[in-house]
């Protein structure tokens, strides 16, 4: 069946139209042969995900537990600096809470701190067993990282595991992280 000609030059003009809004895209990342590529909704960051992990939130992927739940789960977002530091606390984000905590505090054990590359930057990344924090959990395998991308953006991602062996992939994911190129 073909389209009428007009609805057919609508198709044609609306494609270039939605894709030229002039938002920067990040840059597509190269994947691993089983995974695929994925974008935050607003396409500032991209990575690679398993092909089993599905968007979880506007810059948030996880493998699909039972229900609303994820087996593992990783975010990774950019936060205007100092404007949203409030909800990290402090910086560089770590697993436990700080000495100063008054509620929802979490500990950390098993933590070991790594030297990540995540867009051409080198990250703290640290992974460990949570205990406790705002969620409860109990020797949860979790990763947190951040580094400074200028004065005024840094980078955070956070995630969490089924099981400890995971977290390697959660690291590998971060290391495939691409962000839309800022002008200076």
């Amino acid at each position: 069946m073909r389209l009428p000609l007009s609805l057919c030059t609508f198709a044609v003009l609306l494609r270039p139209v939605a894709c030229s809004r002039g938002h920067p895209i990040a840059a597509a990342p190269e994947c691993p042969s089983s995974w695929r590529a994925a974008w935050s909704t607003d396409s500032t960051i991209s990575l690679c995900v398993p092909a089993d992990f599905v968007a979880a939130g506007s810059s948030a992927w996880g493998r699909p537990g039972v229900g609303t739940s994820f087996l593992d789960f990783l975010t990774v977002e950019l936060v205007s600096w100092p404007r949203d530091s409030a909800s990290l606390g402090h910086w560089p984000p770590h697993i436990a809470s700080p000495t100063n905590c008054l509620a929802d505090c979490a500990t950390a054990d098993s933590l070991t701190v790594h030297i990540d590359t995540i867009a051409g930057e080198d990250v703290r990344t640290e992974v460990g067993l949570a205990f406790g924090g705002e969620p409860g959990f109990r020797r949860k395998p979790v990763l947190e990282a951040g580094w400074i991308i200028d004065g005024s953006v840094r980078g955070f991602a956070q995630g969490w595991t089924r099981q400890a062996p995971t977290l390697d992939t959660l690291r590998s994911i971060l290391r495939t992280v691409r962000l839309v190129q800022r002008k200076i």
